[in-house]
């Protein structure tokens, strides 16, 4: 054979060995990729896992945290308006209380020509038409407040009770300290017209407001977190009156000039709020404690706190 045709046989041979061996390998190649393309088609890597958890651990714990936040400021803004619905209930019913006040009869009536000053004795004489009784009283009756920064209320109302042939009642309102929350609360005094009458005939000729009047530790409960209970009192020409106490009537024979009007007023937070205060006066004194109430910094209680004030004229 012609050695130029055995080197181009030879040429081509290896020319078609080399494609074979490259078409060889495209096809290994292009099976290793079917092989990875089945198999990512299959699941993930571990890597891949990894970070899929921590993305949604991540989420997870966002979300959370904004739940625990939504759900803490609905809370305390719950506590809130529990705390001023107690709070403006309470007032409403010092307002139906006053407005039913029962006085005593005189006769001449001892408070025209001319009409004493309110708080203050008539100077006409006068005989009583029903049985003498200090039918208001603005005075201190419940001697429990460590700081007697609180003024308190009582009167004689007409309130229909069950079971009772009567409407005379017994009524009071006052700041009382709870030694265990150290903090203030508003409480109700509350005498049935039973017992109340009872009490007038027993006290014989005049129903002195120690008799009436007898707040303690039983007495419900209107509103908690409530301080610096006041109340102002005015005359006819809306002139305040500044005597304090202030007890009508004082005697059986002594009728007293009744105010025309009355501002009561006070301070309330919500639980949550007083909480803050009450950490600040955990390791006082009932007196200290309650003096810190009493002239509690504004800075610290003025985002927390409302006060809540209402004028109601007397019958």
């Amino acid at each position: 054979m012609n050695p130029n045709n055995r080197s181009l046989i030879t040429r081509l041979r290896s020319a078609t060995a080399r494609q074979a061996d490259h078409r060889s390998r495209n096809r290994r190649s292009r099976a290793a990729s079917r092989r990875a393309v089945a198999l990512r088609g299959g699941g993930f890597t571990l890597v891949e896992l990894l970070v899929a958890t921590g993305i949604t651990v991540a989420i997870v714990l966002m979300l959370g945290l904004m739940l625990s936040s939504l759900m803490s400021t609905a809370s305390r803004a719950t506590q809130r308006v529990d705390a001023f619905r107690d709070a403006r209930a309470a007032l409403q019913v010092m307002e139906r209380d006053l407005s039913n006040l029962v006085r005593t009869q005189w006769n001449p009536d001892p408070f025209t020509n001319p009409p004493p000053a309110p708080c203050a004795a008539s100077a006409i004489s006068t005989t009583p038409v029903t049985l003498p009784a200090a039918y208001f009283a603005l005075d201190n009756l419940y001697s429990a407040d460590p700081a007697a920064g609180n003024q308190q209320l009582y009167a004689l109302v007409a309130e229909k009770t069950p079971a009772s042939s009567g409407d005379l009642c017994a009524v009071g309102y006052y700041c009382a300290w709870d030694t265990q929350l150290h903090a203030y609360s508003l409480r109700r005094f509350f005498r049935d017209s039973t017992a109340t009458f009872a009490v007038m005939q027993g006290a014989g000729s005049y129903a002195a407001d120690s008799v009436l009047y007898m707040p303690g530790p039983s007495d419900p409960v209107l509103a908690a977190y409530v301080w610096n209970f006041k109340v102002t009192m005015y005359d006819a020409n809306g002139t305040v009156i500044t005597t304090y106490p202030c007890v009508c009537d004082q005697a059986a024979a002594t009728p007293i000039m009744p105010p025309a009007a009355l501002e009561i007023s006070f301070n309330a937070m919500s639980p949550q709020a007083a909480r803050t205060v009450m950490s600040v006066t955990a390791g006082m004194t009932d007196s200290a404690a309650a003096a810190y109430w009493i002239n509690m910094d504004a800075n610290l209680v003025k985002p927390h706190a409302y006060q809540f004030r209402s004028r109601i004229n007397l019958p």
